[in-house]
Parts: structure tokens; sequence; C-alpha cells
């Protein structure tokens, strides 16, 4: 499935986001290695959500099975089970 990338105001603190549909939304603002960065580390969101590891709704997202509800997460922890190899791409750009 090819890439698509759209530039947007994302708000405040948010760099990027991964729709389902695979469609990457970059925050207009950042640099240019910001941009590479983001992309690194939503491409491997992308890859969770076509695999199947990855999901959510208006409530929750749902990592292997596992229901994690929005109002008790920071999107951004690192130590969330699908940030993690999502931070080390982003790392390594």
């Amino acid at each position: 499935m090819h890439t698509q990338i759209r530039f947007a105001d994302l708000g405040e603190g948010v760099m990027g986001r991964t729709e389902r549909n695979g469609t990457i939304f970059i925050n207009k603002n950042l640099s240019e290695k910001d941009i590479k960065k983001v992309i690194a580390h939503e491409k491997i969101h992308k890859k969770q959500f076509e695999n199947g590891e990855l999901d959510y709704d208006d409530e929750a997202l749902y990592w292997r099975g596992k229901r994690y509800k929005r109002t008790n997460i920071n999107m951004g922890n690192r130590k969330l089970p699908w940030e993690g190899p999502a931070y080390k791409a982003s790392d390594n750009v």
C-alpha cells in the first residue's frame, strides 16, 4: 500500500498521526529534520494497523487485542507497546 502523507495543523504538541487507512498526517509547522523523524515513526504505526496489531475507536486504542482507554494513557508515552518500536525508528533517523 502506498503511503499518503498530508500536512495539517494538528494542534499543539502533536507532531504526527496515522489513520487506519494508512494516511499519515504531519504537523505543518515542523522542521525538515523533524518531518523525517515523524515519517519514520508513523510508518511503524501504519504497519501496525496493516498487520492488525493496532486499532482504535473514539474511546480506546487496542494493541494485540488489549484495550487501552484514551483517558488513561499519554499518547506519546514511549513505554506504550505500540510506541516503543515507532520511537526506535524515529530515533535512528
